[in-house]
């Protein structure tokens, strides 16, 4: 697993490649809280280069949600990959992130709609 960040504009764009699996999920919770922490409060995690993610791996994205929100901010996915949406659909974690085609997608829709949250609490798994 590798995690590649960039500031672009007033977006934090969080790239995550490989796999994230159980064996990376101290190192990609820490790095994802850090982000969270020094970051815009727009966090966009691209995950186009992200070929497989275990239910730890879901664990991951659920706190990066938690710790996001907590800040206020807002989180959104973009580009799945086929084996990575099928997971996420069929775990339901989809339900809680809004979902992207692009990262641009993504920042279109932060700046056309600054007000709206994330929708942890607005859609119950």
């Amino acid at each position: 697993m590798i995690i590649a960040h960039r500031r672009e504009e007033d977006f934090d764009v969080v790239e995550i490649s490989g796999r994230l699996l159980m064996a990376d999920e101290r190192e990609a919770r820490q790095s994802l809280k850090s982000i969270i922490e020094e970051g815009v409060g727009k966090l966009i995690l691209d995950l186009s280069q992200l070929s497989f993610i275990d239910s730890s791996g879901c664990a991951v994205l659920i706190s990066s949600l938690k710790a996001i929100r907590a800040r206020q901010g807002r989180i959104a996915l973009c580009t799945l990959t086929h084996n990575v949406r099928t997971l996420l659909e069929l775990t339901l974690v989809i339900k809680l992130f809004d979902i992207y085609d692009t990262p641009e997608a993504a920042m279109a829709d932060f700046r056309a709609d600054p007000s709206k949250t994330s929708p942890f609490s607005a859609k119950p798994v």
